[in-house]
């Protein structure tokens, strides 16, 4: 008779994501806030422009169908642009145009209708796509194991926005019927500018663990620095 030995399986150790780990690392952190920040903007403004249609007088169903028609455009220039030119740049400039827009719409005279218009659209047009590329970049700065908490923590913000958005409209009204749009343009500005702290995800493979998205937030912020140094060289 031969012996035969039995080895006894060890079982493996299970990793449980916690809500905490989304903030463990810098880099993590980083991306965690400005994701945050970029859900919250993206709801409140893209809330407040549909529900302001109902405050500022004018043909109500001609203008709700004009800012409705924009989302085909925008989902056509999201399709054409993230895979050529990558996220990063449609993502600023998305955020940079709707800004600018609610900005410049706040100060446009009401005689002027046509012009004030169209500078809406095109802001509704700008916070469309953002709110479109936010959706895909949510999905590619977490590794793995932390992907799906991840996206929910931070995504879980644009209930909140959704929440606080006809407050924040109708409140800021009472004021000044602008005053809104005038938020709206802050908050989207600021959201541009977070944007250029995110690293560009185009054809890099999605990061595996919290080491792979560390590392790539340190390579965008050596890019950046070394763009200074070149910049600041140029000007001196």
């Amino acid at each position: 008779y031969s012996t035969v030995e039995l080895l006894e399986t060890v079982p493996e150790k299970t990793y449980i994501p916690s809500p905490l780990d989304v903030f463990r690392t810098p880099q993590m952190r980083k991306f965690t806030l400005i994701l945050m920040y970029a859900w919250f903007t993206s709801s409140v403004v893209y809330q407040g422009l549909v529900m302001r249609l109902g405050i500022i007088g004018g043909n109500l169903y001609l203008e709700f169908f004009i800012s409705g028609i924009v989302e085909l455009p925008s989902a056509l220039i999201f399709y054409l642009t993230v895979d050529r030119v990558g996220r990063r740049i449609p993502f600023l400039l998305a955020n940079i145009v709707g800004g600018l827009s609610c900005l410049i719409t706040a100060f446009i005279p009401d005689d002027i209708t046509w012009l004030k218009t169209i500078i809406a659209v095109i802001g509704r047009l700008g916070i469309t796509l953002g709110f479109e590329i936010v959706y895909l970049v949510s999905t590619e700065l977490y590794p793995t194991p932390l992907r799906n908490l991840g996206v929910s923590i931070s995504s879980s913000l644009s209930d909140v926005g959704g929440i606080v958005a006809p407050f924040l409209l109708f409140r800021l009204a009472n004021i000044w019927i602008e005053l809104p749009m005038v938020l709206y343009g802050v908050m989207s500005l600021i959201y541009g500018g977070l944007v250029l702290l995110l690293p560009e995800t185009k054809g890099i493979d999605l990061p595996e663990t919290i080491e792979d998205v560390e590392a790539l937030g340190r390579a965008t912020k050596a890019v950046l620095d070394t763009n200074k140094r070149k910049a600041k060289d140029g000007i001196i």
